[in-house]
């Protein structure tokens, strides 16, 4: 376990060492006016936007919004696309039929649900999960369709062997043989679910990141606009933490069994 905790360091050093290098490359280009100023503002003047924001209070009450939002929406939608991709397995003909259907819909961007949805659900909270369910939850699902496939036929003979049922081969064999993929494709969901909070409070909201940057834009308020655009960077960093902390916990086996860090 000392060598496991010891990469994770390792990477956190790495994390923090390429931010310090984006901020003095970004400064360096900032100072020497190779961008206007009011175009590319010095990571000083984005710092003060940021501590403007922070005291005014608009950007805790618009970042609790919009991470809320987020969370909410890809634990729904990895819920959701589990178990979907588990009914799919247990019935075949479901995810044939219901293929056509994922390969519509999958392709279609946040942006393009947004005034569709405004009619059929209006403002609210309806709004933001109907867009970011929708959206969010193909990754999980067609990772776990695809993990659940690839379960070695030798493991479910075995199961079968010891008198397991399908429903029990299901859950203490395949799924659990599924689960690092099935949380890549969380992963992969949590960065799309931020983006569709995100562009559904631009588009359609009266509150959260996405309005407080589009204001911001509109108001040319150049720093506090670099500044929300970093806070949705650290938003993301945030979101996958924690689903890696949660893939450690109920798939950390494949790491610890590669020895890689989860």
């Amino acid at each position: 376990m000392g060598s496991f905790r010891l990469l994770e360091i390792l990477a956190g050093f790495r994390a923090i060492i390429s931010f310090l290098i984006i901020i003095v490359i970004w400064q360096s280009i900032a100072s020497l006016g190779l961008v206007p100023e009011k175009y590319f503002p010095s990571i000083l003047a984005i710092a003060a936007g940021f501590r403007d924001m922070m005291m005014s209070g608009e950007l805790v009450s618009a970042e609790l919004r919009t991470i809320s939002r987020a969370l909410i929406g890809v634990a729904s939608a990895s819920m959701l696309g589990i178990g979907l991709a588990v009914l799919g397995d247990l019935f075949p003909s479901f995810r044939r039929g219901f293929a056509p259907i994922a390969a519509l819909v999958q392709p279609i961007p946040p942006a393009a649900l947004v005034p569709m949805a405004v009619f059929m659900l209006g403002l609210g909270p309806k709004l933001y999960a109907f867009i970011v369910i929708l959206v969010t939850v193909w990754p999980p699902y067609f990772n776990g369709v695809a993990a659940l496939a690839s379960v070695s036929d030798v493991q479910i003979r075995t199961g079968q062997m010891l008198g397991l049922s399908r429903w029990q081969i299901l859950r203490q064999i395949k799924l659990p043989a599924a689960m690092p993929e099935i949380f890549a494709g969380i992963r992969y969901a949590s960065s799309i679910s931020l983006i569709a909070v995100v562009v559904a409070e631009m588009l359609a909201g009266h509150d959260g990141l996405g309005f407080l940057l589009i204001r911001k834009a509109f108001a040319i308020r150049i720093p506090e606009v670099y500044a929300l655009m970093f806070v949705c960077a650290v938003n993301g960093l945030i979101m996958n933490t924690i689903v890696n902390g949660l893939r450690w916990k109920f798939a950390g086996w494949q790491s610890r069994m590669t020895g890689q860090a989860a």
